[in-house]
Order: structure tokens, then sequence, then C-alpha cells
């Protein structure tokens, strides 16, 4: 019995016998009243031998896919409220139905089937497998609240953004190919490819010493390479920031979801394509996915794109420094040399990053070939400030500040294939679709 119960049983006796003591009706009526249904109540339990049964329609979904839920309610005994909470951890939306009810327990066991739909809004892995309940006495101010514990995990994977519509075009598509980004896992053929310029890490005995001392006499002081083909794969490299510029936008939709979007639509792209694609990220998470080809390897970097977002992991309260892409691009310069791969970089450009996105173009600049003009450097530049409008005050002020970004990010434009996606506006086949020229 609660304390409380006692407490004003107590209060309730007292009061009767001052009522006889003083010989009032009207105080012994007023105290005998609420002391009896206490005493009626005492025996009434609150609703006991809960059980809940939970089921879900799919255990692997992808981003915004509906999924439905059900749970199958059973109350035994008791007499009273039972109040039933299905929790949600993680970024869903609720689209029909509610994860919240109350019921009415009344003498005869109550079975209910409780159906609701939810949308995920985010990729990763998350535990479905709580869910709260709480009852109520019919008469007092009195509750017990437990908790039902089913084995349910949920896996919410990325959309694939079908890139692959783009090969049909009868243009020439700045989105380059690593044409000569060849893995060094494959053996020099004697097929002779092209004369070319020294690029750093290129080995001295490919030197044409006859080309270059020709060369000299016109001026030209950097030597020249015999280039021969390769038995390798192309090779890409696919650089992911996860600092905290990409937490812009709101539950539903946010930048560094769509980020991990376009990184699952270049993987399958490229490697549906022969390539050999390596992940690395850099910011606040460190994922690292060595190079590799075939549908292994893209199941490899489709399982670290999870993790990102992932609310199953433990949160560590020590916050560790953030490395910047051009610290990344340093330390793993040992695997460019030689390889000349295509590089792609998944960001968001907000001026505070503009220096370390030079240093970096200007190092990635030195281990890969260039395409026309532009090295062989992508720059995915995610805009996300209409993803928070709510009033064309807010519309206009997003265009100014996108309009001043432009002009602070023109330097980078000139020194890579800049791409500018707007998900609010236009899919990520759209956005590159804009950089293909028409071959004459």
């Amino acid at each position: 019995m609660p304390s409380y119960v006692s407490k004003l049983g107590t209060i309730f006796l007292f009061l009767i016998l001052t009522g006889f003591l003083l010989a009032n009706n009207i105080i012994i009526a007023v105290s005998i009243i609420p002391l009896c249904l206490m005493a009626v109540s005492y025996f009434v339990e609150v609703p006991k031998d809960i059980r809940i049964s939970k089921s879900i329609s799919k255990n692997r979904a992808c981003v915004g896919e509906l999924l439905s839920i059900s749970l199958e309610v059973s109350i035994e005994s008791g007499f009273g409220t039972v109040i039933i909470c299905d929790a949600l951890y993680g970024s869903f939306d609720l689209v029909e139905g509610s994860n919240y009810h109350v019921i009415w327990k009344g003498i005869s066991p109550k079975n209910i089937t409780i159906n609701y739909k939810i949308r995920s809004n985010s990729s990763g892995t998350y535990s479905l497998n709580v869910t709260k309940w709480r009852t109520k006495h019919p008469v007092c101010d009195y509750s017990e609240g437990g908790i039902s514990q089913n084995d349910i995990s949920l896996q919410i994977v990325p959309r694939l953004l079908e890139l692959h519509k783009i090969r049909g075009l009868s243009a020439k598509c700045r989105i380059p190919m690593p044409q000569g980004a060849l893995s060094t896992l494959g053996m020099t053929t004697h097929e002779f490819k092209e004369v070319r310029m020294y690029y750093p890490g290129d080995p001295f005995k490919s030197i044409n010493w006859k080309v270059t001392s020709r060369n000299l006499f016109r001026g030209k002081i950097h030597p020249v390479v015999n280039e021969f083909e390769r038995e390798g794969k192309k090779s890409v490299y696919i650089f992911l920031d996860t600092s905290q510029t990409m937490n812009y936008g709101t539950k539903s939709k946010n930048v560094i979801e769509y980020s991990i979007e376009a990184v699952n639509g270049f993987a399958d792209h490229y490697l549906s394509q022969n390539c050999i694609v390596s992940l690395i990220s850099f910011g606040n998470k460190q994922i690292v996915v060595p190079a590799g080809a075939g549908k292994r390897q893209y199941h490899r970097i489709l399982r670290e794109l999870m993790k990102v977002r992932d609310n199953t992991e433990t949160k560590v309260s020590v916050k560790k420094k953030a490395t910047s892409l051009n610290e990344i691009v340093y330390t793993n310069r040992e695997h460019f040399i030689g390889v000349r791969p295509l590089f792609i970089v998944v960001t968001r450009f907000c001026g505070s990053n503009n220096e370390t996105l030079r240093k970096a173009i200007e190092d990635m600049s030195k281990y890969t070939m260039r395409n026309g003009n532009l090295p062989s450097i992508m720059m995915i530049n995610i805009i996300g400030y209409e993803m928070r409008i709510k009033k064309d005050t807010e519309r206009q002020a997003a265009n100014v500040i996108e309009s001043f970004m432009n002009i602070m990010s023109k330097e980078l434009r000139n020194r890579c294939i800049w791409i500018d996606w707007n998900p609010a506006k236009e899919s990520l086949t759209s956005a590159l679709l804009k950089q293909a020229v028409t071959v004459r």
C-alpha cells in the first residue's frame, strides 16, 4: 500500500472520531464516505499480467520507405486504465495510426491489436525492442509501470540514386571516368599508350630521355615519360564529410543524409564500371574502407555508410578532434602515388572550410590526371539552405546566402569539377546532367 493511502486513512479516521466527540454529523459524513471508497479500492488491483507481442513488416528497408508495425496486447487481470507507448528511437515520422494508446481494462481479460505506420528519415541500425506500459488505479492516484522487450532490430539503408541513367546520353559528360587512373595492382604491359608529362611517383626507368632532352632545347624543363597500358582497374577515391557543417536541415531532410545517398550512388556507379573504389571520411567520424571492387566492396561501403548516423552505438562524452580533408589526403598520400585516381569529395561549402578545401585540392592535383583543363577532382557541394524554409522571407535570405557562397567558392570552382546539388529542387542525376557538354 502506498504511504499516502495510509496517511489519508489515518486522517479520515481522526475526523470521524472528532465528529463523534463533537456530535457533528456533517464531519462524520464527509469523513466516512471517502474512507469507505478507500476501503473498497484497497481490494481492487491495477491491471496486471500484461503481455505485448510486436511485429514489423520488414527488418531491412530504404530511407523513406513505409513500415507497418503491429502490437498484440494481452491483459489478463486487474481493473483500470492501461497506457501503451511503443518507443521509437531514431529519425522516424508517424504516417498513420498512433504508437500511444489508452486502454480501459474491465473485469474480463482484454486483447487488443494496435497498428500504425512509420517512415524512416535516416540510414542506420535502430533497435525497436522497447514498448513501455503504465497501469493506473481506477480510484486512487496510484500507478505501476513496466517495459516489454521484443527482439526487433531495423536496418535502414540509404536510397540508391540511379546514376546509370546518364550512360545512354549521346553527349560527352564532364563527370570523369578515371581513364588514366589504373590501379597498381595490375602489371604493366608492353602495349604503348602515350607520352605524357612526368608526375610525382612515376618510376625513373619510364622517363623518355630522348624526348626530354629535345624539349630542353625548346625551353621545357619538365621530363617526359612513356605510358604503357596496365593490367589493372581504374581507381576512385570517395571522401565523405562528416563534420558539424553537414548536420544542417530538418529531421526528415538534412544534408548528411543526402550526402550518404550521394556516396552510395557513386559507389554503385563506379563499381558497376569495374573500377576500384575506396571510401574515406573526414570530420568528426572516421570511416575507412580500403580499395576494392565488386559486390562485396559495395556491401562494405554500404555497411560503413549505415554507421554514420547509427544510433545503436554508445555515445562517448570525450570529444575527438575533427580531421580536415587536407590532413586525410596527406595521411593517405602513399596510396595515390602512381595510381592517378579520380577523387570525389562530398561536402557542404559554408565559407569556414574554404581554406581546407583549397589545400586539399592542391594536394590531390599532384596525384591525379587532368580532365581537359581541370584535374580529375569532382567536388559535390550539397546546398541545404532551402531545407528549413517555411516563409518567403526565409527563401529570399537563402538565395542571398547561396549567391554569397558562390562568390566565395569562385576560386575553388576554377580548380576542380564543381557540382552544386540542391536536393530541395533537383535530383543528383539532374545536377550531374548539367555538366554534360554535347559532342560536336
